[in-house]
Parts: structure tokens; C-alpha cells; sequence
């Protein structure tokens, strides 16, 4: 009993932390039978909670300026880096990121280590005879799911990549890139098995794990990228048509409670709030980090509530601005704010942008009001493709600012990123890609070559 225990300790700190350097990780000297830890229930479940921590701590989805919100934030035109002691940041605002950026590396690692994660307890419920099918379906779809959306931010950042579907180190260690089209395609096997497996109900109390609605939001996002609008606007409006995905009053978007999330991630502790306050909230003109730009504040129009709520202008200053979305800077008991990564007001955008590429004008006018409205703006009525996209466009800027990268991917799909450099002066068309990290291309060859201009 008590070596089956040390067993288990170990391969839950496997799973728990990663693997440094996954892609070229040694064979250990002592092959693990991972079922010994999904023999039980609860240390399932605890494997799958600790992804989630991850994900909460690093990677793309880290709420601080390591997380995507931030640093493509500053790539592309909504926050200006004001600190030059933050080099590997400032790079990204000026756009002069190179492949020994420390932040680009971060991205990389933190998300292979997530992926090499989510494989090792898929292989462990494989191996599993004593979990409930019911079980077994939920962490299973929660793991395809995180795998597919990981791998679907890599590839939308970096360009061809490895897509790693196994912890086997002889199969990783010759890995090589898949085009990006082949990236989609596994991307999307993942989340469709995970949307078979998943029910709509919550497997806890607060929407901190993954279900079915929220797979079905990423098949909407990854087939409105695909411009499969005939896909994308079917599973936005499953979403909207669920019952208790409604849209939520802007003080309250970012609220622990807040009715219009649909997939959040936990504060550190229950007296914890969110990485984000930390990072974008600064009381004081210079900013200790970074600000709003000039040219975001300046995009809304007047009367926005989004405007009044989510940006906070700092004295008498109408154009020096934090972002203010999360609130609660200091602790609280309990929490009051979590990290939102997957929310309903997306949904409606992704199904106005469908219909107006199908040229149903009056589904895309109609949905955009609705966000339109609550803002607290008047309705518009457009009746060509080109302007009712536009303005869905403009209202995705000013809806999800600051929050994972929706600014520069939504430029890079529609072809509008080379536009920055009407106010970014060093922006170059290779930028639709950042490099392939340094340490990486030295350690496998297969990675190679670098990204076009780096």
C-alpha cells in the first residue's frame, strides 16, 4: 500500500507540473502505470482541477502580463507599454519580438506542459476499469477539449506547430510541425468527441470547469476562424439558446456570478480575485506598466457604457486609462471576480458575422443591437456585407478588449493586421506570426525552419 501511494504521488506531481523542455524531456529510467491514480475518483478529478490551475497560472490564459490578454494586447493596438524595465514587453509593443523572447518562450512551454498534462490523464482513463462511465466521459471531454483549444492558440499564434496527442517521449522527440489546416482538423476532432462526451450540466457548482456549452462555444469560434459560417453561427445559437446563458449587465460581466459566462477560472483561494486587477489597475499617472491607448479610448462612441465601466481614467485625464473590467484589486472573502475566458456576448457576434456573410442582413443587424443596446447605443441598420462587418468588427474591439488576443486574431483572419502599421512603425507583414522560441529549434531540429523574418 504504501509504494502504491508513493506511485501516486508521483505521477500527480507529473501531471501536475509538466515536463520541463517537453518536447526533449529524457525517458524515465521507471515506466508509471498512470491507472493507479484514476482507480479513484477523486484523484481524477484532482488531476483535472490541477490543469486547470495551470492554465490560471501560465500560458495563454494567464491573467497577467505573460497571459495572451496582455502581451498581444500590447502587439497590436490596445495597450502601450510605458516601463522599459519590462523589455520582453516593451519588444512586443514596438514590435521587435525576437525567438530568445523570454515571453514567447513562456507561451510555448506553459503550453506543451498543459498539453503534456491533459495526455498523461487521457492515457490514465484509458488504462482506467474501475471509474464510472460517467466520470470517465466528463474528464475525458475536459482534457480533448483543453487540448484542442491550446493547440488551437498555438497554431493561431506561431504558425505551423506540433500537434502532441501523447506523453510516448520516442514520438515526441522526432515530432514535427503540421500545417496550420491540419492543426484545425485535429483541433476540431478533439472538440467534437469532447462535445459527444460532455453534458450541458456543470460537474461543480460555479462554471469553473468545462461542460458541453462551453465546447460548443470554441467549435463556434474555430468555425467562424475556419469561415465555415454555416457551422459557426449554428453552434453560436446553441449556445444562446440555452437556458441560463443570458447576456449580463456590463458592471457585472466579470463578477464570479456573472450570468453571461460560461467558463471561468478560479481565484487562487476563496479570498483571492484575479491576476488581471493586479496587472491592468494602476492608481497614478506614470503608469507602472502599461495603459490604454489613445487609439482604443478614442474608438467608442459616446454614451458607451463599456466605456464608463471598463476604463478607468486616472485624475483629471481623459485619454491616460487602465483597464478596469476585473475590479477587485485587493482579497475578499468570499472572492467577488473570476477570470472569464468563455462568455456569451461572443456568441452573439459570432452568429451576426455568420448571418452577414450569408447576407442575411436583418439576423446580423438585429444581433449586433442586441450587444449594441445593452452598451447603451442606438441601433444600426446596414445593408451591405461589408459595413455590417466592419461594425461587428468594431464592436468585437470594444466588447473584448485586454482578453486573450481577440483583438489581434480577429485582425489576422479578416486580413486587417498589415493595417497597424498606419500607427505602429515598425509592424511588418511577417508579425502575423511570432517566432518559434530560440531554445526550442535548438533542441529539435524538426522544428525547423524558424518563421519567415526572424
Amino acid at each position: 500500500m504504501k509504494i502504491i501511494k508513493i506511485i501516486t504521488s508521483l505521477v500527480l506531481c507529473l501531471i501536475i507540473l509538466g515536463c520541463e523542455e517537453f518536447l526533449e524531456i529524457e525517458t524515465p529510467k521507471d515506466q508509471i502505470d498512470q491507472n493507479v491514480i484514476f482507480d479513484d475518483e477523486k484523484m481524477a478529478v484532482a488531476a483535472i482541477s490541477n490543469v486547470y490551475t495551470q492554465l490560471r497560472s501560465n500560458g495563454f490564459f494567464v491573467g497577467n502580463r505573460l497571459g495572451s490578454g496582455y502581451l498581444l494586447g500590447c502587439y497590436t493596438d490596445e495597450l502601450e507599454v510605458v516601463n522599459p524595465q519590462i523589455s520582453n514587453h516593451k519588444s512586443f509593443y514596438e514590435n521587435t519580438v525576437l525567438s530568445n523572447n523570454a515571453a514567447v518562450n513562456d507561451l510555448w512551454t506553459a503550453s506543451y506542459q498543459q498539453i503534456f498534462s491533459v495526455n498523461s490523464i487521457l492515457e490514465g482513463l484509458s488504462r482506467s476499469s474501475n471509474l464510472s462511465t460517467e466520470t470517465k466521459n466528463q474528464i475525458r471531454g475536459e482534457a480533448l477539449a483543453i487540448r484542442g483549444m491550446l493547440h488551437f492558440y498555438l497554431t493561431n499564434t506561431f504558425g505551423s506547430v506540433p500537434y502532441i496527442s501523447t506523453t510516448d517521449y520516442n514520438a515526441n522527440k522526432i515530432t514535427t510541425k503540421m500545417l496550420v489546416d491540419e492543426v484545425i482538423k485535429n483541433v476540431l476532432n478533439d472538440l467534437l468527441e469532447a462535445e459527444g462526451l460532455l453534458t450541458v450540466n456543470y460537474p461543480s457548482t460555479e462554471k469553473i470547469r468545462l461542460n458541453q456549452i462551453a465546447v460548443k462555444a470554441l467549435l463556434a469560434r474555430v468555425y467562424l476562424y475556419k469561415n465555415d459560417w454555416v457551422s459557426a453561427k449554428k453552434y453560436a445559437d446553441d449556445v444562446i439558446s440555452i437556458k441560463n446563458n443570458e447576456l449580463e449587465q456590463i458592471d457585472s460581466v466579470f463578477l464570479k456570478d456573472s450570468k453571461s459566462a460560461i467558463w471561468q477560472l478560479k481565484a487562487e483561494n476563496s479570498t483571492k480575485n484575479t491576476l488581471e486587477a493586479i496587472e491592468y489597475i494602476f492608481q497614478t499617472i506614470p503608469a507602472p506598466q502599461s495603459k490604454i491607448t489613445e487609439v482604443l479610448i478614442n474608438s467608442f462612441e459616446k454614451g458607451d457604457l463599456r466605456k464608463k465601466n471598463w476604463l478607468k481614467f486616472i485624475g483629471d485625464s481623459d485619454s491616460y486609462a487602465c483597464a478596469y473590467k476585473y475590479k477587485v484589486l485587493g482579497n475578499s472573502s468570499p472572492s467577488k471576480e473570476y477570470s472569464v475566458i468563455l462568455r456569451v456576448e461572443e456568441m452573439y457576434l459570432v452568429s451576426a458575422e455568420s448571418a452577414a456573410e450569408m447576407l442575411d442582413f436583418e439576423t446580423g443587424n438585429n444581433l449586433l443591437n442586441i450587444i449594441r443596446s445593452r452598451a447603451g447605443l442606438s441601433s444600426i441598420h446596414l445593408q451591405s456585407k461589408e459595413e455590417l462587418i466592419e461594425a461587428i468588427l468594431h464592436e468585437r474591439r470594444l466588447e473584448f478588449f485586454c482578453e486573450f488576443g481577440h483583438r489581434f486574431f480577429d485582425l489576422k483572419r479578416r486580413n486587417l493586421l498589415n493595417n497597424l502599421s498606419h500607427i505602429k512603425q515598425n509592424w511588418k507583414p511577417f508579425h502575423q506570426l511570432l517566432p518559434l522560441p530560440e531554445s526550442e529549434l535548438l533542441l529539435n531540429n524538426n522544428l525547423a525552419p524558424q518563421n519567415a523574418g526572424y
